[in-house]
């Protein structure tokens, strides 16, 4: 073993220590009995704010009154001592009992878990020299996916977030991501064996058994394809396999079966925007790329001029929900209801949250100059 790799595990240990330890501040007592955490009381704002990363949360059950407070919105911080990281990502588990946090170090990525009612925080992973990439929730909500590894020598493990007990998937060592049915019963994987290799889209058993391949792609990679709330459908953002990090591809809709493949409209890529569903499976945001022709914004992060938008998944009709000009706008999350998005933009300079009732098109500021990002809204106790 070389230095310079031991040197790195010894970095790893030392960052996802000091991130395990790190509690929530001036929150109630730790409320996970016999391993059973409960969702909060209201539906749940939460996202990424300040230079200084902590996780911040706000009440959401009334999106209205939310909108209304007009940047005022009071909330809570949930400090973590990510030292040299950054969190890179929140997931809200489908039954709002959890959070996953990714967090991104200089030379690896790691999967916390945050009890949403408490703000426990603890590694997704056991082995804190490994990296860990969330994939995806189990339709339960008490599990997750991760990719543990970089691809090619990675393995995709299902986690239970309750017990910590961990079961490894079938899935072959280029497999970049996966995700389970609605009943639970089949896995969704996605692979590649590297740049100009294209990229393929597998079904299979839970068991590792009947698989089958629904997507073959020699020339383009199949970035986030996810199952629709009901099952029926499949949504997918279509990029090139090129060397071209940063480009606009495109939001495709197909059956469940991965059949009767249809492109929506562009969509931008490279960036990490998974379609997002709506709760109820009737239409999809994305994020879309507005500066097409600059080429700057097909190498650099920060370049991307971009709005929301929403496709209906039955008609194929697409409409903006933001309209910003010259501003990254990106991030949508649902509503439980599915009557409003949640989203991040730097239209006034700043990333900050904003909210946009998906009927009307209006759009209210949440927080303001809080370096805000990663919104996601978990749903509060029934």
């Amino acid at each position: 073993m070389s230095k310079t790799h031991k040197a790195s595990i010894i970095l790893a240990l030392v960052v996802l220590t000091a991130l395990g330890v790190s509690l929530i501040r001036g929150w109630p007592p730790l409320a996970i009995a016999a391993g059973q955490a409960q969702p909060p009381e209201s539906d749940m704002l939460f996202f990424v704010s300040g230079p200084q990363a902590s996780i911040q949360q706000v009440a959401a059950g009334e999106p209205r009154r939310l909108a209304e407070q007009t940047a005022s919105a009071a909330t809570e911080s949930i400090p973590l001592n990510t030292a040299m990281c950054d969190i890179a990502g929140l997931y809200a588990s489908p039954n709002g009992h959890w959070v996953a946090v990714e967090v991104g170090c200089e030379a690896s990525v790691h999967t916390l878990v945050m009890a949403a009612t408490t703000g426990e925080v603890r590694p997704a992973w056991p082995e804190a020299w490994q990296s860990s990439f969330f994939l995806s929730w189990t339709p339960d909500g008490d599990a997750l996916l991760v990719r543990v590894g970089h691809l090619g020598e990675s393995a995709v493990f299902l986690v239970n977030v309750q017990n910590m007990r961990v079961e490894r998937m079938d899935t072959p060592p280029f497999t970049y991501d996966a995700a389970f049915s609605l009943d639970g019963k089949r896995l969704l994987y996605a692979t590649t064996r590297g740049l100009g290799f294209g990229s393929e889209v597998w079904l299979m058993e839970r068991n590792g058994r009947n698989q089958e391949q629904i997507i073959s792609d020699p020339t383009h990679i199949v970035a986030y394809p996810r199952w629709s709330p009901n099952g029926e459908a499949i949504a997918y953002i279509r990029m090139a396999d090129s060397n071209i990090p940063f480009t606009v591809g495109e939001l495709v809709l197909a059956d469940g079966n991965g059949r009767n493949a249809r492109v929506i409209a562009a969509a931008d890529a490279g960036r990490g925007y998974p379609p997002v569903w709506s709760p109820d499976g009737r239409q999809v945001a994305f994020v879309m790329r507005e500066n097409l022709e600059n080429q700057q914004a097909d190498v650099m992060d920060s370049a991307l001029e971009s709005n929301i938008y929403v496709a209906d998944m039955r008609s194929g009709a697409v409409w903006a929900v933001t309209r910003f000009e010259g501003a990254l706008t990106e991030a949508p999350t649902w509503s439980p209801d599915g009557a409003w998005l949640a989203f991040s933009t730097n239209a006034d300079g700043v990333p900050d949250i904003w909210l946009a009732e998906v009927a009307t098109g209006a759009v209210y500021q949440v927080t303001q100059n809080a370096h805000a990002r990663c919104p996601i809204w978990t749903v509060g106790r029934k």
